[in-house]
């Protein structure tokens, strides 16, 4: 059983979880520890405590697979096992009695849909991605399902005797992306055989729109969610320029995707994360809408979608979902989406990572790259390149003093960048995802 699982993830012949997934996912969940020592937010608590429970049954997993199968392994994989348990479970009644019990429930719940996605993902679409890549897409479709539960329920003070709070554009944000998620999820199940796929998909469109996205809209903003987006948009000049670059921007084929990508989120960032943020939820929702259109050949658009992204596609989209694009604009965005406005660095760290970091490590690899990393297939010069254009677009950053410069942040920007260029080298993931993830928690370190 295990070992047919263990066949639904994307390079299934090597060792799934190996020291620089433990690294990956130690970024990962340590970077919801630093927000909410430094917001103090309910929320960011929640997410990582269940980020925390998630991965310590992941690293028994792990090891469980790779200790050979022996008497002393095993007493000491079981004594391990029951120190985590009582652990975790500790955990959870502390929450219980100490908290509330709205806010627990929703957490256990929360780790019952992590296990879930984490087990169907694979299962319904396998070859797609790795080990490590659907860990952290359920650790973020769980984190989702935290956040979107907590603003629901703290309308209601009998039930979250916590104080969440949020903006308009947030709660917009996460109307759309579950609008766009449980459409997507619906293809996967078979309606009926007198109904055709694109029927089907038409009538999951229409029907999740209204019944979803609109109540819920108005349920927060006490208005017309098309207005309301109007309005927020001609609130500001500025945002009607940035909001038709960021649409122009989205049209360019993607050989300047990530020259382009720079500029965007770079102006996006510096002027206002605000509609950024809204308007990279909106490409995510549509590039899972497309994809599920080019899955099921949905007239007229399947063909024409499937025939355009053929040409695009990564040596890792091995599976049925061509995840690359979509994790390309995760990655950028994720920065975004966590650090506020006071962490313009850490909001920058997609952009550094995969937009500049990986791109030029990239072009310099294949064009006079010779010397390889021992076991791996990037070069040394291109990770060498990589290296210094990052190091000089944060470098220019401080020249301009557009964030602050110090001794302080020097030597965690050091540290950050000599790390993820350690990950960008011998990572078998994909590395749009994995880079950002890397690279956040060290500049959210640095003082603003």
């Amino acid at each position: 059983m295990k070992a047919q699982f263990s066949l639904n993830f994307r390079d299934y012949n090597r060792n799934q979880f190996d020291f620089q997934c433990l690294l990956i996912l130690i970024c990962f969940v340590f970077s919801w520890l630093f927000i909410y020592l430094t917001t103090n937010d309910e929320l960011c608590k929640a997410i990582f405590i269940q980020n925390s429970l998630i991965s310590t049954w992941t690293i028994i997993y792990s090891i469980r697979i790779i200790l050979p199968h022996s008497t002393k392994y095993s007493f000491a994989f079981m004594i391990f096992q029951c120190t985590v348990t009582i652990l975790n479970g500790s955990a959870i009644l502390m929450m219980l009695f100490y908290e509330d019990f709205g806010l627990c429930l929703l957490l256990v719940l929360s780790l019952f849909l992590s296990k879930s996605i984490f087990i169907a993902g694979p299962t319904l679409c396998p070859k797609t991605c790795s080990f490590i890549e659907w860990l952290l897409i359920s650790m973020g479709c769980s984190g989702f399902f935290l956040s979107i539960n907590l603003h629901w329920w703290s309308h209601f003070e009998d039930v979250i005797n916590r104080p969440i709070y949020t903006f308009d554009y947030v709660v917009v944000c996460e109307c759309l992306l579950l609008f766009g998620m449980i459409v997507s999820i619906l293809q996967i199940i078979p309606w009926s055989t007198t109904i055709t796929t694109t029927t089907q998909f038409y009538i999951s469109l229409i029907t999740i729109f209204s019944s979803v996205f609109l109540p819920q809209a108005y349920f927060f903003l006490n208005q017309n969610p098309f207005i309301w987006l109007f309005n927020y948009i001609l609130n500001k000049s500025h945002r009607v320029s940035l909001f038709i670059i960021i649409l122009h921007e989205k049209t360019i084929i993607r050989k300047y995707f990530h020259f382009l990508a720079i500029i965007v989120y770079t102006s996006g960032i510096l002027l206002d994360t605000h509609l950024l943020i809204m308007c990279s939820v909106a490409f995510i929702v549509l590039l899972l809408l497309l994809e599920c259109m080019k899955i099921k050949n949905i007239a007229p658009f399947g063909n024409i979608i499937r025939n355009a992204w053929n040409m695009y596609e990564n040596e890792k989209d091995t599976g049925s979902i061509m995840v690359s694009h979509l994790f390309l604009i995760i990655g950028l965005s994720y920065p975004v989406w966590l650090a506020d406005d006071n962490r313009r660095l850490a909001q920058l760290s997609g952009i550094i990572s995969v937009g500049i970091g990986d791109s030029i490590a990239s072009i310099v690899g294949s064009k006079i790259g010779i010397h390889k990393w021992p076991g791996a297939k990037r070069t040394l010069e291109g990770s060498l390149a990589g290296l210094i254009a990052q190091f000089n677009f944060i470098a220019c950053l401080w020249y301009f003093d557009i964030i602050p410069y110090s001794q302080y942040n020097l030597f965690f920007v050091s540290l950050g960048l000599l790390f993820t260029t350690q990950i960008e080298a011998f990572s078998h993931d994909i590395d749009n995802l994995t880079l950002p993830i890397s690279l956040f928690p060290f500049l959210y370190a640095c003082k603003t």
